[in-house]
């Protein structure tokens, strides 16, 4: 059985968007030979039993996570594909302690700059997110990532780089005249004004504490921990210092920070970045929309793989799942239950697997979300909230982007029921919902 690695989408002319699935891609595209692993660009984190990107699926099985991708392929693999496996015993610690600092101090900076920057969010990390997910999930995603972001980064109090904050509370500020307000503060007005005494000291300062001790862990060394091997640390600091330098953004204070502070690790991203993820990677490539990128005579090209979104109904369940994920009790029982669930099928890992037990269940489950889907989305628009929509006089449309959402769902399900009744032969047919039994 061959291993699919599932990964959030290409952003950036990189093979994904987010930090852990290119060190996941890296790993396997140094540790694991050609041929016994895929790339699919799902984009789906409710795939990964801990709902989160990088997901690894071997069969039945599935592994959610940096860190427990690696150590099941070491397992699977008897100790053959392990990165690690040859460093000194110093060389380990340093690695162990190497990656706990890229993951703690590297995230910050990266939510700062993709997602807390409202400038740089709505300018090119939000619209990156329509070319890898189907319609309707790029409703969700985003805004669900970037609050995930600010949460992340309170602590710093750079509450400026969200001009979003202040658009929270419209009415208020409409008592006072536009005249008398005071400006608000932002990381763009204060890198356009005064760049080297406001915020920029502010934020060089904390993209230093991190570059620095990864410029002088590197030195004149080819690999971070040891001069001759690859490891799990360079697949990590790769993923993570990839996206702060090569994307280019509106406000690029981080790239400038490591262009300025760090020569070397500049450097060493570029020729690393393009001898493990090869050539430069469209959403067409990734998703094998193109009829050149299925076939790509470069050996370097990454194995990817066309991602199945299910159609229709799998769209719209994933949509619903999201959804469910998001809310606070229902989303954290979701999450126990499937951690539960997967822990009991992962006590011995093999590669030789039998069908797992519980396709039923999801199959079940699955019908009851698309029948909810359904009734929710004819309730909708045949008026069961016809009270509230004539005293609020919008409809669907005060619900915003996700209303938007479900109104175009409403319109696709109408639609086929209403080729159902014109298909239906004798008798009176309501509705008729297909489910299919796979999901």
């Amino acid at each position: 059985m061959v291993f699919e690695l599932h990964v959030w989408g290409p952003a950036f002319s990189l093979p994904s968007i987010d930090p852990h699935c290119l060190a996941a891609i890296a790993y396997l595209q140094q540790a694991v030979p050609r041929g016994e692993w895929q790339l699919v660009a799902s984009s789906n984190p409710t795939l990964s039993p801990t709902n989160e990107l990088p997901a690894l699926r071997d069969g039945e099985r599935w592994i959610g996570g940096f860190r427990n991708i690696i150590h099941y392929i070491a397992q699977v693999s008897q100790g053959q594909w392990v990165l690690d496996a040859g460093l000194s015993e110093q060389e380990a610690a340093d690695c162990i302690a190497f990656s706990s600092f890229v993951e703690s101090q590297g995230q910050p900076l990266l939510d700062l700059s993709l997602y807390v920057s409202s400038e740089n969010y709505a300018g090119v990390t939000r619209p990156l997110y329509n070319t890898i997910q189907p319609f309707p999930l790029p409703y969700l995603t985003p805004p669900s990532i970037r609050a995930a972001a600010k949460l992340r980064t309170e602590h710093l109090g750079l509450s400026g780089l969200d001009i979003d904050s202040e658009e929270g509370s419209p009415k208020d500020n409409s008592i006072i005249p536009a005249s008398l307000r005071t400006p608000r503060t932002t990381v763009s007005s204060l890198l356009a004004t005064t760049p080297e005494i406001n915020a920029r000291i502010r934020l060089d300062a904390l993209a230093q504490s991190f570059l620095g001790p990864l410029q002088d862990l590197l030195g004149e060394k080819r690999y971070l921990v040891s001069e001759r091997q690859f490891s799990s640390l360079d697949c990590l600091a790769l993923g993570y210092l990839s996206l702060m330098l090569l994307p280019e953004l509106p406000q690029p204070w981080l790239a400038k920070s490591v262009r300025a502070h760090s020569p070397q690790l500049c450097a060493w991203i570029q020729d690393l970045s393009s001898r493990i993820f090869g050539p430069s990677v469209t959403p067409a490539a990734a998703l094998l929309t193109s009829s050149s990128s299925s076939t790509s005579p470069d050996p370097s090209a990454l194995p990817w793989k066309i991602p199945d979104t299910g159609g229709l109904l799998g769209i719209t369940t994933t949509y619903l799942t999201t959804l469910a994920d998001s809310l606070p009790v229902l989303g954290q029982h979701r999450l126990d239950s499937k951690m539960r669930r997967q822990n009991a099928n992962t006590k011995t890992p093999t590669r030789d697997l039998s069908p797992a037990s519980s396709w039923p269940t999801v199959t079940l489950l699955g019908g009851l979300l698309a029948g909810v889907a359904s009734l929710a989305v004819l309730f909708l628009k045949r008026g069961l909230f016809e009270e509230e929509e004539t005293r609020g006089g919008q409809g669907l449309d005060a619900f915003g982007e996700a209303g938007a959402a479900l109104s175009f769902l409403a319109d696709q399900m109408d639609e086929q029921v209403r080729r159902d009744r014109a298909q239906a032969v004798g008798g009176e047919v309501d509705v008729v919902v297909g489910v299919e039994g796979g999901l």
